[in-house]
């Protein structure tokens, strides 16, 4: 199985939310955006398009997502991308481009950030395992067309332009977990 592999810089759109799957399994998904700047005709720098990007950060890479980033944060995230696309309730198609983190990091181009060792000890080795398997399993899912891997259907837009998660259900759906 070939996997493409995406290292994106842009800005943390709201803030992360934690989540837990029904088997317990915790991670952090946010939405980054990046916007592409070229220089035009009379040399001034101009906004030329903006990409959206649902990213999901699992285990240890998760918790520490949550609790260092926040909207408006400029980040680099590195990990594998999926695009996935769906039908609307109104029979028009969507599609998103999901990464599965593998490591996320404040862009220091805009300012500086103050490293925190987190003490986890032997859990990161454990951790790393579990991600592996988790991937697996994130592999087979979309192989077999069950959608984004943070469970159910794919967001969809309304004609106002807000996005709206879908409803899943199933052993492998995550329910949000108050802060």
């Amino acid at each position: 199985m070939n996997e493409v592999e995406i290292t994106v810089a842009g800005r943390v759109v709201a803030d992360p939310e934690h989540r837990e799957t029904g088997q317990g399994r915790t991670f952090t998904t946010f939405r980054i955006a990046s916007t592409v700047r070229r220089r035009n005709r009379e040399g001034v720098f101009v906004d030329v398009s903006t990409s959206f990007y649902n990213v999901a950060a699992f285990r240890s890479l998760g918790m520490n997502s949550h609790g260092s980033l926040r909207k408006g944060d400029p980040v680099v995230v590195h990990g594998r991308l999926t695009i996935n696309s769906w039908q609307r309730a109104d029979d028009s198609w969507g599609s998103s481009a999901d990464i599965e983190a593998v490591s996320v990091g404040h862009d220091l181009t805009f300012g500086t950030t103050e490293y925190a060792k987190a003490a986890r000890g032997v859990v990161d080795s454990l951790a790393q395992e579990a991600g592996a398997h988790g991937l697996d399993r994130m592999t087979e899912r979309y192989e077999q067309g069950e959608g984004p891997a943070w469970g159910g259907p794919a967001p969809s837009t309304t004609p106002d332009g807000e996005t709206s998660a879908g409803e899943g259900e199933g052993e492998d759906t995550p329910v949000a977990v108050p802060a």
